[in-house]
C-alpha cells in the first residue's frame, strides 16, 4: 500500500495534490486509502478524491474503490470526471478493473460513472450491518470501470 503517488496528476484546468495515506487496522470492512485534494490550476481547492486499497465486502458491494466529493461552489463543472481521468493511471498500478458505487437518486455521479464508461453490475440492498446503512444508504448502485 506504500506505493508513493506520482506528483504530476492532472486532467484538463485540475490537479489532485496527494495529502495522505489514511491507514485502518486491519481485519476490518473498512481499507487503506489515498487522500488527494483536488484542485484547479490557480490552486483554489475544489474538493478531494479518495482511492481506496483493498476488496472486503464493503468496498466491492457499498462504497467502491473510488470516492470524491465537490464542494457546492464547484459543482457543474465536471470536476469529479476530471479528478478520475487523472488518477487513473496511478490506480492501474494496483488494480485492471475497480468499483465505483452510488445511489441511485445520485444523477451527478451517475452521470460521472456513465462518462468514464463504467460498466452496470447490479443494484443491491445495503446489508443493515455495513457502515454505510448506518449512514443513511440503504440502496447501491454497482458499476465496474476499467481506468
Amino acid at each position: 500500500m506504500k506505493v508513493k503517488p506520482p506528483v504530476n496528476m492532472h486532467s484538463g484546468p485540475i490537479k489532485l495534490i496527494f495529502e495522505k495515506i489514511v491507514d485502518i487496522e486491519p481485519g476490518g470492512e473498512l481499507v487503506p486509502f489515498y487522500h488527494f485534494k483536488i484542485t484547479k490550476e490557480d490552486g483554489t481547492e475544489v474538493g478531494h478524491i479518495n482511492f481506496k486499497v483493498g476488496d472486503t465486502n464493503h468496498i466491492r458491494q457499498c462504497v467502491g474503490h473510488i470516492g470524491y466529493e465537490i464542494l457546492p461552489e464547484f459543482r457543474g463543472n465536471s470536476f469529479s470526471y476530471l479528478a478520475c481521468n487523472a488518477i487513473r493511471p496511478f490506480v492501474r498500478n494496483f488494480y485492471d478493473k475497480v468499483i465505483l458505487t452510488c445511489d441511485p437518486e445520485n444523477v451527478s455521479s451517475l452521470k460521472i460513472i456513465q462518462k468514464l464508461n463504467g460498466k452496470f453490475l447490479n443494484e443491491i440492498m445495503v446489508p443493515k450491518h455495513d457502515p454505510s446503512y448506518k449512514s443513511g444508504s440503504k440502496l447501491r448502485r454497482r458499476y465496474e470501470w476499467e481506468p
